[in-house]
Protein backbone atom coordinates (compact mmCIF):
# COMPACT_ATOMS: atom_id res chain seq x y z
CA UNK A 1 0.00 0.00 0.00
CA UNK A 2 1.11 3.53 -0.79
CA UNK A 3 0.80 5.34 2.57
CA UNK A 4 1.22 8.69 0.85
CA UNK A 5 -2.34 8.26 -0.68
CA UNK A 6 -3.99 7.03 2.58
CA UNK A 7 -5.49 10.43 3.62
CA UNK A 8 -7.06 10.85 0.16
CA UNK A 9 -8.61 7.35 0.32
CA UNK A 10 -10.07 7.95 3.77
CA UNK A 11 -11.46 11.28 2.64
CA UNK A 12 -13.15 9.59 -0.30
CA UNK A 13 -14.71 6.90 1.94
CA UNK A 14 -15.95 9.48 4.45
CA UNK A 15 -17.55 11.49 1.61
CA UNK A 16 -19.44 8.45 0.31
CA UNK A 17 -20.74 7.64 3.81
CA UNK A 18 -21.85 11.22 4.36
CA UNK A 19 -23.74 11.29 1.05
CA UNK A 20 -25.53 8.03 1.91
CA UNK A 21 -26.55 9.31 5.35
CA UNK A 22 -27.95 12.59 3.94
CA UNK A 23 -29.88 10.70 1.25
CA UNK A 24 -31.38 8.41 3.89
CA UNK A 25 -32.47 11.38 6.00
CA UNK A 26 -34.12 13.04 2.98
CA UNK A 27 -35.90 9.81 2.03
CA UNK A 28 -37.31 9.23 5.51
CA UNK A 29 -38.32 12.91 5.77
CA UNK A 30 -40.33 12.71 2.54
CA UNK A 31 -41.99 9.47 3.64
CA UNK A 32 -43.05 10.98 6.97
CA UNK A 33 -44.36 14.14 5.24
CA UNK A 34 -46.41 12.12 2.72
CA UNK A 35 -47.86 9.90 5.41
CA UNK A 36 -48.87 12.86 7.57
CA UNK A 37 -50.54 14.87 4.80
CA UNK A 38 -52.22 11.84 3.24
CA UNK A 39 -53.87 11.14 6.58
CA UNK A 40 -54.83 14.80 6.98
CA UNK A 41 -56.39 14.95 3.51
CA UNK A 42 -58.61 12.01 4.36
CA UNK A 43 -60.12 13.82 7.34
CA UNK A 44 -63.26 16.01 6.95
CA UNK A 45 -62.35 19.66 6.42
CA UNK A 46 -64.09 22.07 8.74
CA UNK A 47 -65.44 25.21 7.05
CA UNK A 48 -62.87 27.99 7.13
CA UNK A 49 -59.93 25.75 8.05
CA UNK A 50 -58.79 24.92 4.53
CA UNK A 51 -58.25 27.16 1.55
CA UNK A 52 -56.69 24.93 -1.08
CA UNK A 53 -58.47 22.20 -3.04
CA UNK A 54 -58.75 18.91 -1.16
CA UNK A 55 -59.45 15.32 -2.11
CA UNK A 56 -62.96 14.71 -3.49
CA UNK A 57 -64.30 11.59 -1.75
CA UNK A 58 -67.82 11.74 -3.25
CA UNK A 59 -68.28 12.96 -6.79
CA UNK A 60 -71.64 13.61 -8.39
CA UNK A 61 -72.44 11.43 -11.41
CA UNK A 62 -72.55 14.45 -13.73
CA UNK A 63 -69.49 14.58 -16.00
CA UNK A 64 -67.40 17.66 -15.33
CA UNK A 65 -66.85 19.99 -18.25
CA UNK A 66 -66.91 23.69 -17.40
CA UNK A 67 -67.82 25.63 -20.53
CA UNK A 68 -68.09 29.20 -19.27
CA UNK A 69 -65.70 32.07 -18.68
CA UNK A 70 -66.74 32.92 -15.12
CA UNK A 71 -68.27 31.12 -12.18
CA UNK A 72 -71.29 33.45 -11.68
CA UNK A 73 -73.54 34.19 -14.67
CA UNK A 74 -76.69 36.26 -14.11
CA UNK A 75 -80.01 36.14 -15.97
CA UNK A 76 -82.48 38.99 -16.54
CA UNK A 77 -86.13 38.58 -17.59
CA UNK A 78 -88.54 39.46 -19.03
CA UNK A 79 -89.24 43.21 -19.29
CA UNK A 80 -86.90 46.23 -19.27
CA UNK A 81 -85.91 47.38 -15.76
CA UNK A 82 -87.87 50.10 -13.99
CA UNK A 83 -85.10 51.29 -11.66
CA UNK A 84 -82.02 51.38 -13.90
CA UNK A 85 -80.91 51.82 -17.49
CA UNK A 86 -80.19 49.29 -20.20
CA UNK A 87 -76.44 49.81 -19.89
CA UNK A 88 -76.65 48.21 -16.43
CA UNK A 89 -78.10 45.07 -18.01
CA UNK A 90 -75.26 44.87 -20.49
CA UNK A 91 -72.62 45.39 -17.80
CA UNK A 92 -73.98 42.90 -15.24
CA UNK A 93 -76.17 40.25 -16.87
CA UNK A 94 -75.12 37.39 -19.11
CA UNK A 95 -78.52 36.17 -20.37
CA UNK A 96 -81.29 38.60 -21.29
CA UNK A 97 -84.96 37.88 -22.05
CA UNK A 98 -87.36 40.59 -23.25
CA UNK A 99 -90.96 40.54 -24.44
CA UNK A 100 -92.91 41.09 -27.64
CA UNK A 101 -93.46 44.88 -27.99
CA UNK A 102 -90.10 45.64 -26.32
CA UNK A 103 -88.63 46.30 -29.76
CA UNK A 104 -87.49 49.83 -28.80
CA UNK A 105 -85.35 48.48 -25.98
CA UNK A 106 -84.13 45.66 -28.22
CA UNK A 107 -82.93 48.23 -30.74
CA UNK A 108 -81.23 50.30 -28.03
CA UNK A 109 -79.35 47.28 -26.74
CA UNK A 110 -78.14 46.48 -30.26
CA UNK A 111 -77.08 50.10 -30.76
CA UNK A 112 -75.01 49.86 -27.55
CA UNK A 113 -73.13 46.92 -29.03
CA UNK A 114 -74.91 44.06 -27.29
CA UNK A 115 -74.63 41.21 -29.78
CA UNK A 116 -75.78 38.20 -27.76
CA UNK A 117 -79.04 36.44 -28.53
CA UNK A 118 -82.12 37.87 -26.72
CA UNK A 119 -85.05 35.42 -26.63
CA UNK A 120 -88.57 36.79 -26.95
CA UNK A 121 -91.02 36.05 -24.12
CA UNK A 122 -94.38 34.46 -24.92
CA UNK A 123 -96.88 32.62 -22.78
CA UNK A 124 -97.61 29.15 -24.13
CA UNK A 125 -100.68 28.56 -22.01
CA UNK A 126 -103.04 31.52 -22.35
CA UNK A 127 -104.32 34.60 -24.16
CA UNK A 128 -105.46 37.89 -22.65
CA UNK A 129 -108.81 39.66 -22.73
CA UNK A 130 -107.96 43.39 -22.84
CA UNK A 131 -111.53 44.32 -21.89
CA UNK A 132 -112.86 45.32 -25.29
CA UNK A 133 -112.35 44.60 -28.96
CA UNK A 134 -110.56 47.93 -29.54
CA UNK A 135 -108.14 47.99 -26.59
CA UNK A 136 -104.46 47.21 -27.06
CA UNK A 137 -103.60 43.73 -25.72
CA UNK A 138 -100.27 42.99 -23.99
CA UNK A 139 -97.41 41.60 -26.03
CA UNK A 140 -96.59 38.66 -23.76
CA UNK A 141 -99.05 36.34 -25.54
CA UNK A 142 -99.85 35.55 -29.15
CA UNK A 143 -103.23 37.33 -29.32
CA UNK A 144 -101.29 40.59 -29.40
CA UNK A 145 -103.20 42.40 -32.17
CA UNK A 146 -106.22 44.60 -31.49
CA UNK A 147 -109.39 42.52 -31.72
CA UNK A 148 -107.63 39.16 -31.48
CA UNK A 149 -109.37 38.02 -28.32
CA UNK A 150 -112.82 38.86 -29.66
CA UNK A 151 -112.16 37.02 -32.91
CA UNK A 152 -110.86 33.90 -31.18
CA UNK A 153 -113.64 33.96 -28.60
CA UNK A 154 -116.37 34.19 -31.24
CA UNK A 155 -114.96 32.04 -34.02
CA UNK A 156 -112.84 29.48 -32.18
CA UNK A 157 -114.43 28.71 -28.81
CA UNK A 158 -113.00 25.19 -28.95
CA UNK A 159 -109.46 26.60 -28.58
CA UNK A 160 -110.11 27.42 -24.92
CA UNK A 161 -109.38 25.00 -22.09
CA UNK A 162 -112.71 24.06 -20.54
CA UNK A 163 -113.38 22.81 -17.03
CA UNK A 164 -115.47 19.78 -16.11
CA UNK A 165 -118.69 21.78 -16.56
CA UNK A 166 -117.69 23.17 -19.94
CA UNK A 167 -116.72 26.67 -18.78
CA UNK A 168 -113.54 28.49 -19.74
CA UNK A 169 -110.78 28.50 -17.14
CA UNK A 170 -109.63 32.05 -16.46
CA UNK A 171 -107.19 33.77 -14.14
CA UNK A 172 -107.95 36.92 -12.17
CA UNK A 173 -105.60 38.96 -14.36
CA UNK A 174 -107.73 38.49 -17.48
CA UNK A 175 -105.90 35.53 -18.98
CA UNK A 176 -107.77 32.50 -20.32
CA UNK A 177 -106.10 29.11 -20.49
CA UNK A 178 -105.98 27.49 -23.90
CA UNK A 179 -106.17 23.82 -24.93
CA UNK A 180 -102.58 22.61 -25.62
CA UNK A 181 -103.90 19.65 -27.60
CA UNK A 182 -106.00 21.63 -30.08
CA UNK A 183 -104.34 21.47 -33.52
CA UNK A 184 -105.77 24.78 -34.79
CA UNK A 185 -104.70 26.62 -31.65
CA UNK A 186 -101.16 25.23 -32.03
CA UNK A 187 -101.06 26.41 -35.63
CA UNK A 188 -102.30 29.90 -34.76
CA UNK A 189 -99.77 30.19 -31.91
CA UNK A 190 -96.86 29.28 -34.15
CA UNK A 191 -97.97 31.54 -37.01
CA UNK A 192 -98.09 34.54 -34.70
CA UNK A 193 -94.68 33.79 -33.19
CA UNK A 194 -93.13 33.29 -36.65
CA UNK A 195 -94.54 36.65 -37.76
CA UNK A 196 -93.14 38.47 -34.74
CA UNK A 197 -89.74 36.81 -35.04
CA UNK A 198 -89.46 37.76 -38.70
CA UNK A 199 -90.95 41.25 -38.63
CA UNK A 200 -89.45 42.58 -35.43
CA UNK A 201 -85.89 41.27 -35.44
CA UNK A 202 -86.13 38.72 -32.65
CA UNK A 203 -84.16 35.49 -32.56
CA UNK A 204 -85.39 32.70 -30.31
CA UNK A 205 -88.28 32.40 -27.87
CA UNK A 206 -88.74 31.91 -24.15
CA UNK A 207 -91.99 30.16 -23.21
CA UNK A 208 -93.67 30.81 -19.89
CA UNK A 209 -96.05 28.56 -17.97
CA UNK A 210 -95.24 25.25 -19.62
CA UNK A 211 -97.19 23.00 -17.28
CA UNK A 212 -95.62 19.75 -16.13
CA UNK A 213 -98.81 18.75 -14.29
CA UNK A 214 -102.39 19.89 -13.60
CA UNK A 215 -101.17 21.77 -10.53
CA UNK A 216 -102.03 25.28 -11.73
CA UNK A 217 -105.42 24.23 -13.10
CA UNK A 218 -106.29 22.45 -9.87
CA UNK A 219 -105.82 25.71 -7.97
CA UNK A 220 -109.12 26.74 -9.58
CA UNK A 221 -110.74 23.71 -7.90
CA UNK A 222 -111.37 21.99 -11.20
CA UNK A 223 -109.79 19.78 -13.86
CA UNK A 224 -110.02 20.19 -17.64
CA UNK A 225 -112.82 18.32 -19.36
CA UNK A 226 -110.39 16.76 -21.86
CA UNK A 227 -107.54 16.05 -19.42
CA UNK A 228 -108.55 14.36 -16.21
CA UNK A 229 -105.05 13.18 -15.25
CA UNK A 230 -101.52 14.55 -15.21
CA UNK A 231 -100.49 12.01 -17.84
CA UNK A 232 -103.14 13.16 -20.29
CA UNK A 233 -102.32 16.84 -19.81
CA UNK A 234 -98.56 16.25 -20.01
CA UNK A 235 -99.00 14.39 -23.30
CA UNK A 236 -100.88 17.36 -24.78
CA UNK A 237 -98.25 19.88 -23.64
CA UNK A 238 -95.42 17.66 -24.87
CA UNK A 239 -97.14 17.35 -28.23
CA UNK A 240 -97.44 21.14 -28.42
CA UNK A 241 -93.70 21.54 -27.73
CA UNK A 242 -92.80 18.92 -30.31
CA UNK A 243 -95.01 20.62 -32.92
CA UNK A 244 -93.41 24.05 -32.58
CA UNK A 245 -89.84 22.83 -32.01
CA UNK A 246 -89.65 20.41 -34.92
CA UNK A 247 -91.84 22.55 -37.17
CA UNK A 248 -90.00 25.85 -36.77
CA UNK A 249 -87.30 26.36 -34.16
CA UNK A 250 -85.02 23.38 -34.72
CA UNK A 251 -84.96 23.52 -38.56
CA UNK A 252 -84.13 27.24 -38.51
CA UNK A 253 -81.64 27.01 -35.65
CA UNK A 254 -83.66 29.38 -33.47
CA UNK A 255 -83.35 28.53 -29.76
CA UNK A 256 -86.42 27.66 -27.70
CA UNK A 257 -86.43 27.92 -23.90
CA UNK A 258 -89.23 27.36 -21.41
CA UNK A 259 -90.22 27.92 -17.82
CA UNK A 260 -91.41 24.44 -16.82
CA UNK A 261 -93.85 24.91 -13.93
CA UNK A 262 -95.83 22.72 -11.54
CA UNK A 263 -93.17 20.01 -11.55
CA UNK A 264 -93.93 16.79 -9.71
CA UNK A 265 -90.77 14.90 -10.56
CA UNK A 266 -87.91 14.60 -13.02
CA UNK A 267 -89.58 12.53 -15.71
CA UNK A 268 -91.74 15.24 -17.29
CA UNK A 269 -88.91 17.80 -17.13
CA UNK A 270 -86.66 15.43 -19.05
CA UNK A 271 -89.36 14.59 -21.61
CA UNK A 272 -90.00 18.27 -22.34
CA UNK A 273 -86.27 18.99 -22.67
CA UNK A 274 -86.17 16.89 -25.84
CA UNK A 275 -87.92 19.79 -27.56
CA UNK A 276 -86.13 22.67 -25.83
CA UNK A 277 -82.67 24.24 -25.83
CA UNK A 278 -82.93 25.08 -22.15
CA UNK A 279 -85.35 25.43 -19.27
CA UNK A 280 -86.04 27.66 -16.30
CA UNK A 281 -86.49 26.26 -12.81
CA UNK A 282 -88.43 29.00 -11.01
CA UNK A 283 -88.36 28.33 -7.30
CA UNK A 284 -84.95 26.63 -7.45
CA UNK A 285 -82.97 25.50 -4.35
CA UNK A 286 -85.26 27.46 -1.98
CA UNK A 287 -89.03 27.33 -1.75
CA UNK A 288 -91.49 30.14 -2.32
CA UNK A 289 -92.35 32.38 0.62
CA UNK A 290 -89.87 32.00 3.45
CA UNK A 291 -89.57 28.22 3.38
CA UNK A 292 -86.62 26.02 2.53
CA UNK A 293 -86.66 22.58 0.96
CA UNK A 294 -85.68 19.41 2.76
CA UNK A 295 -82.11 18.31 2.19
CA UNK A 296 -83.21 15.55 -0.18
CA UNK A 297 -85.43 17.91 -2.21
CA UNK A 298 -82.62 20.46 -2.33
CA UNK A 299 -80.24 17.81 -3.66
CA UNK A 300 -82.83 16.88 -6.29
CA UNK A 301 -82.85 20.50 -7.50
CA UNK A 302 -79.06 20.47 -7.77
CA UNK A 303 -79.05 17.19 -9.66
CA UNK A 304 -81.70 18.44 -12.11
CA UNK A 305 -79.62 21.53 -12.86
CA UNK A 306 -76.52 19.40 -13.46
CA UNK A 307 -78.31 16.90 -15.68
CA UNK A 308 -79.85 19.69 -17.75
CA UNK A 309 -76.40 21.08 -18.50
CA UNK A 310 -74.92 17.63 -19.08
CA UNK A 311 -77.58 17.15 -21.78
CA UNK A 312 -76.26 20.25 -23.54
CA UNK A 313 -79.12 22.51 -22.42
CA UNK A 314 -79.19 25.88 -20.67
CA UNK A 315 -80.37 25.91 -17.04
CA UNK A 316 -82.00 29.15 -15.86
CA UNK A 317 -82.07 28.91 -12.06
CA UNK A 318 -84.33 31.38 -10.26
CA UNK A 319 -84.43 31.43 -6.46
CA UNK A 320 -87.26 33.38 -4.77
CA UNK A 321 -86.88 35.69 -1.81
CA UNK A 322 -87.01 39.25 -0.52
CA UNK A 323 -84.17 41.66 -1.21
CA UNK A 324 -83.24 42.01 2.46
CA UNK A 325 -83.22 38.26 3.19
CA UNK A 326 -79.49 38.00 2.76
CA UNK A 327 -79.10 34.49 4.19
CA UNK A 328 -81.56 33.14 1.61
CA UNK A 329 -79.73 34.97 -1.15
CA UNK A 330 -76.34 33.63 -0.03
CA UNK A 331 -77.66 30.09 0.32
CA UNK A 332 -79.21 30.23 -3.16
CA UNK A 333 -76.03 31.65 -4.71
CA UNK A 334 -73.85 29.07 -2.94
CA UNK A 335 -76.12 26.30 -4.21
CA UNK A 336 -75.80 27.68 -7.73
CA UNK A 337 -72.01 27.77 -7.50
CA UNK A 338 -72.05 24.06 -6.64
CA UNK A 339 -73.68 23.18 -9.98
CA UNK A 340 -72.78 25.77 -12.61
CA UNK A 341 -70.93 24.01 -15.41
CA UNK A 342 -70.93 27.05 -17.67
CA UNK A 343 -74.49 26.55 -18.96
CA UNK A 344 -76.34 27.73 -15.84
CA UNK A 345 -77.55 31.27 -15.16
CA UNK A 346 -78.78 32.56 -11.83
CA UNK A 347 -81.20 35.11 -10.44
CA UNK A 348 -82.40 35.82 -6.91
CA UNK A 349 -85.65 37.79 -6.94
CA UNK A 350 -89.40 37.22 -6.71
CA UNK A 351 -92.36 37.48 -9.05
CA UNK A 352 -93.29 40.97 -7.83
CA UNK A 353 -89.78 42.37 -8.34
CA UNK A 354 -88.60 40.97 -11.66
CA UNK A 355 -88.29 44.49 -13.09
CA UNK A 356 -86.06 45.60 -10.19
CA UNK A 357 -82.31 45.37 -10.51
CA UNK A 358 -80.92 43.55 -7.46
CA UNK A 359 -77.14 43.36 -7.61
CA UNK A 360 -75.57 41.87 -4.47
CA UNK A 361 -71.86 42.28 -3.56
CA UNK A 362 -71.28 38.52 -3.62
CA UNK A 363 -72.09 38.47 -7.33
CA UNK A 364 -68.62 39.94 -7.83
CA UNK A 365 -66.57 37.52 -5.74
CA UNK A 366 -63.53 36.45 -7.76
CA UNK A 367 -63.49 32.69 -7.26
CA UNK A 368 -62.02 31.97 -10.67
CA UNK A 369 -63.43 28.93 -12.42
CA UNK A 370 -64.23 25.53 -10.86
CA UNK A 371 -61.55 22.84 -10.84
CA UNK A 372 -64.04 19.98 -10.53
CA UNK A 373 -67.55 19.06 -9.48
CA UNK A 374 -69.14 19.44 -6.05
CA UNK A 375 -68.35 16.87 -3.40
CA UNK A 376 -69.65 16.00 0.02
CA UNK A 377 -67.64 16.87 3.11
CA UNK A 378 -69.50 15.55 6.14
CA UNK A 379 -72.86 17.34 6.27
CA UNK A 380 -71.60 20.02 3.89
CA UNK A 381 -71.27 20.22 0.14
CA UNK A 382 -68.16 21.85 -1.25
CA UNK A 383 -66.71 22.92 -4.57
CA UNK A 384 -63.21 24.21 -5.25
CA UNK A 385 -62.25 26.93 -7.70
CA UNK A 386 -58.97 28.24 -9.05
CA UNK A 387 -59.12 31.15 -6.59
CA UNK A 388 -61.11 29.77 -3.65
CA UNK A 389 -63.91 27.50 -2.52
CA UNK A 390 -67.59 27.54 -1.56
CA UNK A 391 -69.01 25.40 1.26
CA UNK A 392 -72.78 24.98 1.62
CA UNK A 393 -74.64 23.67 4.67
CA UNK A 394 -78.06 22.43 3.45
CA UNK A 395 -79.23 21.71 6.99
CA UNK A 396 -78.76 25.18 8.48
CA UNK A 397 -78.91 26.97 5.09
CA UNK A 398 -75.60 28.72 5.49
CA UNK A 399 -72.71 29.30 3.08
CA UNK A 400 -69.03 30.05 3.46
CA UNK A 401 -67.07 31.63 0.63
CA UNK A 402 -63.33 30.98 0.98
CA UNK A 403 -61.36 33.52 -0.99
CA UNK A 404 -57.62 33.78 -0.15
Amino acid sequence: MNYKNKPKALLFIYSIVAILMVSALIFFGIAIYDAYYSESAAQPVAPGHEVFPTETPEMTPTPYAFEGQKSIQLAWFSKPPLDTDLRTLIDNYDFLILTQKDEVELGELRAMGYSKMIPQYFRLDAIHDPGSCIDEPPGNQVAYRVGDFCTISQQHPDWFLLDASGKRISESTGYYLMDPGNAEWRQFWLERVEASQTENGWFGVFLDNVDASLGRVQKHNTVPMRYLTDDAYQAAVEGFLKYIYEGYFKPLGRPLYANIVSNRGFDTWNRYLKYLDGAMDEGWAIDWGTDYFSVSAWEDHLTRAEQTQADGRIALLVSPGAQDELQRQQFALGSYLLVNHGRAYFRYSNSTAYRENWLFPNYYYDLGIPVGVRYQDGDFWRRDFTKGSVIVDPIHHSVEFIIP
